[in-house]
């Protein structure tokens, strides 16, 4: 990797872009439960024919597309292994945990040793 390489991946966006068929239920998971701020807004006569909601941080270098499928078009494929991860750099308060809660997460102790007793993700 030449240092232009290493560069332009520092200033890379990445996009994960995710089925959804509740997408009111998706995104009140992401955002009324962990705080993720709405990016973009597409109604289901987008281009692509799906409704789509981007959220993320406001500035940062990555956002999560879910992409509406109401009619599960796309197969679920979620397996134990199948994480997005999200460091928040602090502890998880309480409150965080209730939101999540409250916006449909369902904990469940995580496979991978490096998640600790907080490891845990939503499906």
């Amino acid at each position: 990797m030449t240092a232009h390489d290493a560069r332009a991946l520092r200033s890379s966006h990445l996009r994960v872009a995710r089925p959804s068929r509740d997408l009111e239920r998706t995104e009140t998971f992401w955002v009324r439960g962990l705080g993720l701020e709405v990016l973009y807004r597409a109604g289901p006569d987008a281009e692509g024919g799906h409704a789509l909601v981007m959220v993320g941080w406001p500035g940062a270098a990555w956002h999560l597309e879910l992409v509406g499928d109401p009619d599960g078009l796309t197969p679920p494929a979620p397996t134990e292994e199948d994480l997005l991860v999200l460091y928040l750099g602090a502890p998880v308060d309480d409150a965080l945990v209730e939101r999540l809660v409250t916006a449909g997460w369902e904990g469940r102790s995580g496979q991978e040793p490096i998640l600790g007793p907080l490891g845990r993700h939503h499906r």
